[in-house]
Parts: C-alpha cells; structure tokens; sequence
C-alpha cells in the first residue's frame, strides 16, 4: 500500500478530520457590517441578555444587542465599565456586575432594561481588573469573587468573596489576608467533586492560586502542591495576566494554560500548558509546554479557548499588549503540540486584552471578538453541537459551574459554563462542541453546580436547550 492511500485510510479511520492535511480559513472582520462601528475595545463579556437565542455583547461598558446576526447599541445602561454577566437573583434573565471603582450591580428588567441594585457591601479592592461568578457554598445563588491589584509601585488592594443571600442581597465572606496582585480570576470544578474551584492570576512575580473549594465556599490554596503556582525557579515565579481551562487532550479532565507575561531573562515563567493528571493523579498537574510549540512574545497578556475548527480538538487565542508584538492563534494539533495559524487566519489583534468567543450568527462554528473587532469564522465541513442548559433547583439559573461531556471512541469532550476567562473576559454561556466527521447522535453527560448528573442524547448540528431533571 502506497504512503498516499495509507494517509488516507488513517484519516478516514478516525472520528476527527484530518487537521495537518486541511487549511484553515480566513476569518473575515465583519465589525462594520453587522453593526458594531464603535464598539469598544475593553474587555468582552457575551451573554444573552433578553433570551432571544441570539448571544449579545457587553464590551467595554458598552452594551450590543444580538438581533439575528446584526447589533444594535443600547444606550440606556447605567455606566459601570467592564462587567461580566451572571442571574444573581435567579428570574431566568442575566444580570450584570462591574468591578471598577466601589463596583456595581445592575439588575436585568426581563430583557428590558437594567436597574442599579442598591445596598452592596463595600468593594476593599478599589483598583480591581476582573472578577468570578460562581456558586461557591452551593444554595444555589451565584456569588462573587472579585480581584484586588494595585496602584504602582507601592499599594495593593485584596481579593474578596461576597456570598449572594437568596437574590436580595450580598455579604463579605472573605478577604484576603496574604494580599497579591491579582489580574484575572477562572473557575471551574478542576477536581470533579461538584463545587466550583478558582484560579487566580498574579502578576509582579508573584505564585498564582489554585483555590480548592470544600463545598461549602471555603478555599485552601493548593496550588503548590498541586503544581499550579508557577515554576519559580530563582524565587521570580511569574508575571500571569490570565489564564483558561479547558481539556487540551480529550479525557475528561480540565486542564489549565496560564497566561504569563515575561520579560526577557529566563528565569520567568513562560506561558505554561498544564495537563490535568484526573482522579488517578490526584488532580495534580504536569507541564507539557515544552511541546505545545508555543513561541515567546515579552507581552503575551489574555488567553481564550475554543474550538474554532469543529476538529473537537480546543485551540488557543492569546493576545498581547506591547508593540512589534502580535496576538496569536493556535490550533490545537493533538499530543499537546500547537500550530500558530495567525497568518493563515487573518485574525488581526494586537495591544489588547480583549479576547472572547460566541457563535453570533448561530452557524455553528464559534466567531472570536478581540482589539475592538468581531471577527466572523468562515466554518467549514466539519460537525458541531451547541448545548445551553438553564439550572433550576439548587443549580444556579445560568448554570456557571455546570459542565457537559461527550464519550466518542476514546475522546471524551469536556465543555463548561463558565464565569470568566483570561483577565476579565467571558465566552458565550452555550458550550460548543467541533464533532469533526461524526454525523451519528450522541449522548450527553451533565454534571450540574451542585454535583448531579442527566444522561441526554441528541442529533448533531443544532443548538438543543436541556432542563435539569428535578428528583
């Protein structure tokens, strides 16, 4: 058998597309066209906001409304700069919460405006540049957690929990006593024990967080024992601006990229890809860098993940802040090694930590928003799922925390709701699923917020909407 037929017997024995024998296409800036001249280039938050199907865009302290594809601005939102959205109250509709100044908290009116929510405890952050939705002590409500920085070089300001008291109202929970400078927060149930742990980056050389969660919003940070903090080599540790999880290699597990800023000598973290070791290693981490392919720029800043190319395979887009340096787009490759298809792409980002993804136009492959730009994905041949399941019972309503998984052959994708990503970003509540070549329906596994599971099967190439079963 000739190297040519083999080729391609190997490709067509596989579930997934054969990735190194594809181009990709280009994304295309569509900004201007679907309507979105002017938007800001802050942080990117989506979310729907009036349950319309059609995911919108919170950016910068400017709110877009999603209308088939095209966006309008709304301009009657009480001003609160950068937010993240969450159903604190649980009445099915996203709210908003913005981390500036004393912060503020905007309630959703059913889809029809915002109201500022009056009585929040006082914000010690002061200067802050992200913060976490999750439901952290499991009643079902949503907290917070909201990062403390810095006014440079020489005061500092702590993170803090607010603990959600039944929709109606917040309390200080914690604050932090061994204060860093912390400039982006992600959850996410890393130790599958149905709570919801954080990780928290630092930036000016300080150990990241890894903060495991008892189950009833109390953390102990694990991070160096579960070799997460940073390397560390002479004491310098890292300068992490933000950082993701998501199962790089299929098998269930949420590993984690940390997205380190450094300067030229060596002895400062790199950005790292971190392989989650699952409950047969204890949930400890292992560095793969080292083959992930993934070249240095001094000001690499936020990272997002996504599967942009339906390979189920998820691919990563970091950005950078500095001049001469370009943010990139990695595809994931399989074996925990990535190929930069920035060019190929035409995803043109730089200074900027804006970095989120959302299918907008509902084709099923998901777009990207950075540097003040939307770009639309081209899509291809390849097969997909789009899964949103609104909590109820004890499981919060946006389902922040909840996570969805896939068994195909010996990949297991592994999708969650997420409360944030990178330093103050937010991808669409929707999890996406690329199926590469499958067309057969599969079946779903959700774990809930609160540590439940449903069983759910489901043709492919459609949004489906799941309810939680009560029992």
């Amino acid at each position: 058998m000739s190297r040519f037929v083999l080729l391609i017997c190997i490709c067509i024995g596989s579930w997934l597309s054969c990735r190194s024998l594809r181009a990709v296409e280009p994304f295309q800036d569509v900004t201007k066209s679907v309507g979105l001249t002017g938007m800001s280039g802050g942080v990117a938050a989506w979310g729907d906001f009036n349950n319309d199907g059609w995911v919108d865009l919170f950016t910068g302290g400017q709110l877009w409304r999603n209308q088939q594809g095209k966006f309008t601005r709304v301009n009657d939102v009480p001003a609160i700069g950068p937010g993240i959205w969450g159903d604190f109250d649980n009445d099915g509709y996203l709210d908003l919460f913005g981390w500036s100044g004393k912060g503020m908290l905007l309630r959703n009116l059913q889809g029809k405006g915002f109201e500022a929510v009056n009585g929040l405890p006082e914000l010690p952050t002061k200067v802050s540049l992200g913060a976490t939705w999750g439901d952290f002590n499991g009643d079902g409500f949503l907290d917070l957690y909201v990062c403390g920085y810095e006014v440079w070089p020489s005061k500092e300001f702590p993170d803090v929990i607010w603990l959600n008291q039944k929709g109606e109202r917040f309390v200080e929970h914690w604050l932090q006593k061994t204060i860093r400078r912390a400039r982006g927060i992600t959850p996410a149930d890393f130790d599958e024990d149905g709570d919801l742990d954080l990780y928290v980056s630092n930036y000016r050389l300080q150990p990241n967080l890894l903060l495991q969660n008892d189950g009833k919003g109390t953390f102990k940070d694990v991070a160096t024992e579960f070799k997460t903090a940073g390397d560390g080599g002479l004491g310098a540790w890292g300068h992490t601006i933000g950082s993701s999880w998501g199962d790089f290699d299929n098998d269930g597990h949420l590993d984690l990229f940390v997205g380190n800023f450094s300067h030229p000598p060596a002895y400062q973290d790199r950005p790292q890809f971190l392989r989650n070791l699952g409950p047969k290693g204890k949930f400890h981490f292992e560095e793969k860098s080292k083959t992930a392919g993934l070249h240095w720029q001094e000001s690499y800043a936020s990272p997002t993940l996504g599967d942009f190319d339906n390979d189920g395979q998820l691919d990563l887009f970091f950005t950078t802040v500095y001049p001469g340096n370009k943010s990139v787009l990695y595809r994931n490759q399989g074996d925990w090694r990535f190929k930069n298809v920035t060019a190929a792409s035409k995803v043109n980002s730089d200074r900027t930590y804006q970095a989120a993804w959302a299918d907008f136009d509902n084709d099923g492959y998901l777009d990207l928003t950075t540097d003040g730009k939307l770009f639309h994905n081209p899509g291809g041949m390849n097969h997909w799922l789009k899964v949103r399941i609104p909590g109820n019972g004890r499981a919060n309503k946006g389902a922040i925390g909840a996570q969805v998984r896939i068994q195909l052959d010996k990949q297991v994708l592994t999708r969650q709701v997420e409360g944030a990503t990178g330093q103050g970003n937010q991808n669409d509540f929707t999890m996406h699923f690329g199926l590469g070549s499958r067309t057969e329906p599969v079946n779903l596994e959700i774990r809930w917020p609160d540590g439940s599971r449903q069983q759910v099967e489901t043709p492919v190439d459609r949004i489906i909407e799941v309810s939680r079963v009560r029992k």
